[in-house]
C-alpha cells in the first residue's frame, strides 16, 4: 500500500540540509522560477529542491525520506513531455545537476563512465577527442541528462542505426527508495551472470530507483556524413524509399514529415524552406560512415535509383556540413510549432510502418468528427516506428487535452500501436496504460515496483 502523503516541514528541510549542505538545497524563489515542463511554466509545488553531489548523498537523502514516508520526484534536464518531472505539494525534488562529471573514457574498450547529471551533449563533446561517439542524439541534447535518458529509455534521431538508450548502456548504478545502492557498473559486452539488473532501471521512469552513474557504450565517430531532403508523391513511395534506404549499411536517419508539418515550418518565416511546400510527404535521409568517397558514391547511387524508380518528386542534396545542419533545422523545429500553434497536445506513439498512413488519416478523421477546429502536424522517425503528432483544437486545447488524448489513443489501439515510443508514460498517459498493456504484463510491472519501492515514494504519480 502506498504511504500517505506527508507535508513538507521545517524539520524535513533541516534534515536535508544536514546531508547536502546549504549549497545543495534550494527553497522559495529558487524553486518557483523552475519549470517541470519544457513547454509550459509549471513550477514544483512542494518548494524544495535537494541537490546531492555524490552517490552517497543520494543514498542518505533517500534513506532519510524513506524513514519519514516522504515522496520524492527525480529531476534530470526536465526535457520530458509526459509530465514525469511534475511535483505536487507533498513531494520534494531530487535534482542530480551537481552530480555531472564524466569520470573515465576508455578509448580501447569504447566506453565512458559518467555521472547521471551530465548532459548528453557534454558526454558527446568529451568523447569526441578520442574519435568516439555516444550515438543517442536528441534535439534537447544540451539539456537532457544521461540519467533522464536512461530513465525514459530515450530514442532520438538515430535509433534506426544505433538503437534506443537500452542498447547503448553497458552498466549502471542506482539508489533504491530506502537508500540501498545497487552497483551494476558492468563494462563487458558479454556478461550473463544472472539477471541483467541494469535493465530494470532503464525505462522505469524513476519509479524503481534513482540512476546515479552509468557505463555507456561508444562507437567510432563517423568521419563522413551525407543528407538529402526529398519530396515524395505518395506514401507508397515513402515505404519503397525506406526499404531501399535500409540496404545502406551507413543509414543513420530516416525522418518523415507529413505536409501539415512541412508547410507550417516552410511558411514560418524562419528560412526553413529548402523545397516548396507542395508535396504530401518529405523525407530527410542521412548516412554516416567512415570512408567518405565510398559512402558518397553509395548515397548518390541510392538517390539516383530512387529517382529513376519515380519515387522522388523533388530533392535537395546537402553539399556541406552546414547544409546538413540546415536540413536538420527543418526537422527539428519545435519552437516554430510552439510559436505558431500556441497550445497543442503532443503525441509520441509507435505505429508499424505500413500502417502509418492509415493511422494518421484515421486520427484526423476521429478528431474532425469530435472537434469543430482541428489542426495537426505529423512527423517522426518512421524507420523505427515512431510518429510525433501535434494537435490543436482551438483556444481551449489544453482544457480539452484529455478529450483529444482519448480520441487519438483509441486510434493508436485500433492500429496495434504503442502508447509511447520514446518519451515514456509519465503522469500524462498513466490512465491510458491499462488499455495498451496486457493485464499480465501490467501485473508484473506492479509487482516489480512494489518489491523495490513498496510505499511508492519515488515518482509516486508516474506510470500507475
Amino acid at each position: 500500500m502506498a504511504a500517505a502523503a506527508r507535508p513538507v516541514t521545517d524539520d524535513l528541510v533541516a534534515g536535508l540540509r544536514g546531508i547536502v549542505g546549504q549549497r545543495g538545497l534550494l527553497l522559495g524563489a529558487d524553486v518557483a522560477t523552475r519549470s517541470c515542463d519544457p513547454f509550459r511554466d509549471v513550477p514544483p509545488e512542494g518548494g524544495v529542491i535537494v541537490r546531492p553531489a555524490s552517490t552517497g548523498e543520494v543514498s542518505r537523502v533517500l534513506a532519510f525520506c524513506h524513514a519519514r514516508g516522504q515522496r520524492v520526484v527525480t529531476h534530470g534536464g526536465r526535457t520530458g513531455v509526459a509530465g514525469g518531472a511534475y511535483a505536487g505539494l507533498d513531494e520534494i525534488i531530487l535534482s542530480l545537476e551537481r552530480f555531472a562529471q564524466i569520470e573515465e573514457i576508455d578509448a580501447i574498450g569504447m566506453s565512458v563512465v559518467v555521472q547521471a547529471g551530465a548532459t548528453l551533449e557534454a558526454v558527446q563533446d568529451a568523447v569526441a577527442a578520442d574519435g568516439l561517439l555516444y550515438p543517442i542524439d536528441l534535439g534537447a541534447k544540451g539539456s537532457a541528462t544521461i540519467g533522464g535518458t536512461i530513465a525514459t529509455n530515450a530514442g532520438g534521431n538515430r535509433v534506426v542505426r544505433w538503437g534506443m538508450t537500452r542498447a547503448n548502456v553497458l552498466g549502471l548504478e542506482a539508489v533504491l527508495a530506502d537508500g540501498t545502492i545497487v552497483s551494476a557498473m558492468n563494462r563487458l559486452v558479454k556478461n550473463n551472470s544472472g539477471y541483467d539488473v541494469k535493465q530494470l532501471f532503464i525505462g522505469s521512469e524513476g519509479t524503481l530507483g534513482v540512476v546515479t552513474r552509468a557505463v555507456l557504450k561508444l562507437v567510432p565517430a563517423p568521419s563522413s556524413q551525407s543528407a538529402a531532403l526529398l519530396a515524395l508523391p505518395d506514401f507508397a513511395s515513402v515505404l519503397d524509399l525506406l526499404g531501399r534506404a535500409r540496404r545502406l549499411a551507413t543509414l543513420s536517419a530516416f525522418e518523415v514529415m507529413w505536409s501539415d508539418y512541412y508547410r507550417l515550418v516552410a511558411t514560418s518565416g524562419t528560412g526553413r524552406d529548402p523545397l516548396p511546400p507542395a508535396h504530401p510527404y518529405y523525407v530527410l535521409v542521412e548516412v554516416m560512415g567512415h570512408a567518405e568517397e565510398v559512402d558518397r558514391v553509395q548515397f548518390d547511387a541510392f538517390l539516383g535509383e530512387a529517382h529513376d524508380a519515380g519515387l522522388i518528386a523533388d530533392a535537395v542534396v546537402a553539399g556541406s556540413g552546414q547544409q546538413i545542419a540546415e536540413l536538420w533545422r527543418v526537422r527539428e523545429a519545435s519552437e516554430v510549432l510552439v510559436r505558431t500553434l500556441g497550445s497543442f497536445v503532443s503525441f509520441d506513439v509507435s505505429i508499424e510502418e505500413r500502417a502509418a498512413e492509415s493511422f494518421v488519416e484515421a486520427a484526423r478523421a476521429a478528431l474532425t468528427s469530435r472537434f469543430e477546429t482541428v489542426r495537426t502536424v505529423t512527423f517522426g522517425h518512421l524507420g523505427d516506428n515512431n510518429l510525433h503528432v501535434g494537435v490543436h483544437v482551438g483556444p481551449d486545447t489544453f482544457t480539452r487535452e484529455t478529450e483529444v488524448e482519448r480520441c487519438v489513443y483509441a486510434v493508436v489501439k485500433e492500429h496495434g500501436g504503442a502508447l509511447s515510443a520514446e518519451h515514456g508514460v509519465g503522469r500524462f498517459k498513466r490512465e491510458f496504460l491499462p488499455e495498451h498493456v496486457s493485464p499480465g504484463a501490467l501485473d508484473v510491472m506492479r509487482r516489480v515496483r512494489s518489491a523495490l519501492d513498496p510505499s511508492a515514494l519515488l515518482n509516486h504519480e508516474v506510470l500507475f
